[in-house]
């Protein structure tokens, strides 16, 4: 179970997410990722690269604050080819300008394109676990 709340100035947004009857020690990456149910999509936040990733998962909660630095972050490290087509999700779809800041983000999120993707040693490329983020009313 996962969710991921933006806060009203759109600056920060947090995330938290919950992991049962997995191996942590298996997990090699964890991303937010752009994309409609069933459609693989490229990285909006490496979260490898807000923290010790592992150390993050071990309790079984994974739970960051992002920023729009993070966008950055990950964007930076998207290299060649790889990084044009896996790295940075577009402002809007079909066209070049990617997604820079949190508040361009929520947009996505409200439109139901973001997922949560874990990958493992054995399930790296498609991922071992998907979570499509929705749209819910806040407590």
């Amino acid at each position: 179970m996962g969710w991921c709340g933006f806060a009203g100035d759109r600056r920060q947004a947090k995330v938290e997410v919950q992991f049962q009857n997995i191996d942590l020690r298996e997990v090699n990456m964890f991303h937010l990722h752009c994309g409609r149910p069933g459609v693989l999509g490229p990285i909006l936040v490496d979260f490898a690269l807000t923290g010790d990733l592992a150390k993050n998962l071990a309790d079984g909660t994974f739970s960051v604050n992002l920023t729009d630095a993070d966008i950055a972050k990950t964007l930076q490290s998207g290299k060649g080819a790889v990084g044009t087509f896996l790295v940075g999700c577009p402002v809007v779809p079909g066209l070049p300008a990617k997604v820079t800041t949190l508040a361009e983000a929520e947009k996505i999120a409200r439109s139901g394109e973001l997922y949560f993707n874990l990958h493992t040693y054995g399930q790296t490329y498609y991922g071992y676990m998907r979570g499509q983020l929705a749209q819910t009313a806040q407590p």
